[in-house]
């Protein structure tokens, strides 16, 4: 009884574990808020893209604008910026590493995370997007900082395919057809 008394003790002062933030905010990129900030606002801290290119009715009812542009991640490789092409408010941000691992990324990014799978939705299709939603078994994997509004896809051999500073989820909580 004593024993256990005396581990009871010890285990209420240890720390707590903090569990990871499920609760999405809006990413910041260099003072860039997804959601919040414009085009002129990415223009004057990043400057001119090397490219831009407006897909109309992809993400908002108006289109979006893709800005290209190289180097200027935190890691190097290829991003883009994209912006509602009518507000010119910043809807994404994704950088595509050369080379990173989940490993290295979760080093670079922290604790806090929480790793969902997610699938394609079969009933939300058409020819621009491809829906996706949580599925316990899902093929797609993501590393995600959603307190923060970091999104990191994984692919083959653990590597990182795209990190994303987003708004909000990446995708639904569940299939809309199920």
């Amino acid at each position: 009884m004593k024993l256990l008394l005396i581990l009871g003790l010890i285990l209420s002062q240890a720390p707590l574990v903090r569990q990871a933030d499920r609760r999405w905010r809006p990413a910041t990129f260099r003072g860039i808020t997804v959601g919040k900030s414009s085009r002129v606002d990415m223009l004057r801290v990043l400057g001119e893209p090397k490219w831009s290119r407006t897909t109309p009715g992809e993400g908002s009812e108006h289109g979006t604008t893709w800005n290209h542009y190289e180097r200027i991640g935190e890691f190097p490789g290829l991003t883009n910026v994209a912006n509602d092409s009518h507000t010119g408010i910043i809807t994404r941000i994704d950088f595509f590493p050369n080379k990173l691992s989940k490993a290295e990324a979760i080093a670079h990014f922290g604790r806090g995370y929480v790793v969902t799978r997610y699938a394609f939705d079969p009933c939300e299709h058409d020819e621009d997007s491809e829906p996706i939603y949580e599925s316990p078994n899902g093929p797609l994997v993501s590393v995600e900082y959603r307190a923060r509004g970091l999104a990191i896809s994984v692919g083959d051999k653990d590597m990182v395919t795209r990190i994303s500073y987003v708004e909000g989820p990446i995708g639904s909580a569940k299939s809309r057809c199920k």
